[in-house]
Order: structure tokens, then C-alpha cells, then sequence
């Protein structure tokens, strides 16, 4: 297993069979050691239930994938105030309030949509679209 986007691909179906969303996937080497670190999401709340589940399905696949036993395995949620790392998050975090800091300003809304150029949001007086290259910081709010 070389690649995020690999490891992503295979995980995938087995996360959406639990309701579950892949936020943000790393895996790290170190003298032969392997971790992967997984952050997972779910609309309606994600419990520590929902995380045990995932690693008793997950880990007896990835410890396959890179052929170790010793797999070492941390899945976590986004947190509340979760900085947004890449566009691929937005469409996760569809329905959530957001804090976006375009140029010197900071705004606020609930994320109505994204695509790849530009988000649409929905703050107290108006619905914006905004180019994601504006965008210089995001967080859940």
C-alpha cells in the first residue's frame, strides 16, 4: 500500500456501509512501523461506538493491506471547530455552521453546497458563492 488516495479507495465502501465519512486520512513509516491515522464523520453525530466499530472492521483490512500484524490504527472525529485541510471536505460537512476568513474578514453561515471552484453558504441576510480560491481559512463553527 503506497498512497491516501489508495488506501482511501478500499475503505471507502466499507465506511459507507456504516454511515460513516472518511474526513482526512495519513499514514505514517517509521523504522518499519506503520500508523495510520483516520478522522471520521457522520450528519447525525459520530459516538464512541461508532469509532469502535470501524476499527474492528477496518484494522483486520489494513493489517492485509500492509501486511502487518502490528498495525498501528488511531481514528478520531473532526472535533467541533475542525480546521477544513482540503476541498474534498466540504461536501461532508454540508448542513454545519462554517467560519470562512476571506481576504481580512471573518463570515459566518451554515455550508449549503460545494463544488470545485466555489462553496455556497447561507449567512443571517444572504446566500453567497464563494470561489475557493478566496478562501485563505475555514472552520466549523
Amino acid at each position: 500500500m503506497e498512497t491516501d488516495n489508495e488506501l482511501e479507495k478500499i475503505i471507502s465502501p466499507l465506511l459507507d456501509g456504516m454511515g460513516l465519512s472518511l474526513v482526512e486520512i495519513s499514514i505514517g513509516r517509521h523504522r518499519g512501523d506503520v500508523k495510520v491515522n483516520l478522522v471520521l464523520y457522520k450528519n447525525e453525530g459520530i459516538s464512541l461506538d461508532d469509532l469502535t466499530k470501524a476499527q474492528k472492521i477496518l484494522r483486520p483490512r489494513l493489517e492485509l493491506e500492509f501486511d502487518r500484524g502490528d498495525l498501528s490504527m488511531e481514528i478520531s472525529s473532526p472535533g467541533m471547530s475542525r480546521v477544513i485541510k482540503s476541498t474534498r471536505e466540504y461536501p461532508i460537512f454540508v448542513g454545519r455552521k462554517i467560519r470562512l476568513l476571506l481576504d481580512e474578514e471573518w463570515i459566518e453561515g451554515t455550508l449549503k453546497g460545494s463544488d470545485d471552484d466555489s462553496i455556497s453558504i447561507e449567512t443571517d441576510s444572504e446566500e453567497l458563492d464563494i470561489p475557493m480560491k478566496q478562501i485563505r481559512k475555514a472552520r466549523l463553527n
